[in-house]
């Protein structure tokens, strides 16, 4: 067991006693799992489902209109939570696929055109621009998105399916 931390403030220091507790609690449980801290995706969805357990889904929105050439920035020169997915081993993916989805929209595309895709987060790292690093402005490659652009119906039959785990 990880000891009491003697100081859990500020918190900061709560918060990096915790991540040990965690960390400690599933590598004694052998489970296989992915802790990211400050994390936060522009949309996040509970749903109830039988008994009294929930399914999580994590959405982050991209949308472009020409602001960057050829792509669509993502995290900040730091990281950021979207960095830090993408940069997760890819096998790690299998255990963030079910949960995660990037949502995206091509502006420069007129309405009832094919221009929006919801990816994987596998999808999104092969989709960025020379690789997932930090210190760097981060970007997916528009390009690389254009052959999974849906219309508007079945963005949203890929959006229900997501939601709903059929």
């Amino acid at each position: 067991m990880v000891p009491e931390p003697s100081n859990v403030y500020p918190e900061a220091a709560f918060q990096k006693a915790l991540v040990v507790l965690i960390e400690d609690i599933l590598k004694q449980e052998a489970k296989r799992f992915v802790l990211l801290q400050t994390f936060g995706l522009d949309i996040a969805v509970f749903i109830g489902t039988a008994g009294a357990s929930s399914a999580v889904r994590l959405f982050e929105v991209k949308a472009f209109g020409g602001q960057r050439m050829g792509g669509v920035g993502f995290g900040n020169k730091q990281g950021g939570s979207q960095v830090d997915l993408l940069l997760c081993q890819d096998s790690d993916f299998g255990l963030l696929d079910p949960s995660i989805r990037w949502a995206y929209a091509d502006a420069l595309q007129a309405p009832g055109a094919k221009r929006y895709a919801l990816l994987t987060c596998a999808a999104a790292k092969k989709a960025a621009m020379g690789g997932v690093v930090r210190g760097k402005q981060n970007n997916l490659r528009v390009a690389a998105l254009r052959d999974s652009l849906v219309d508007w119906s079945r963005f949203q039959s890929d959006v229900t399916t997501f939601l709903l785990g059929s």
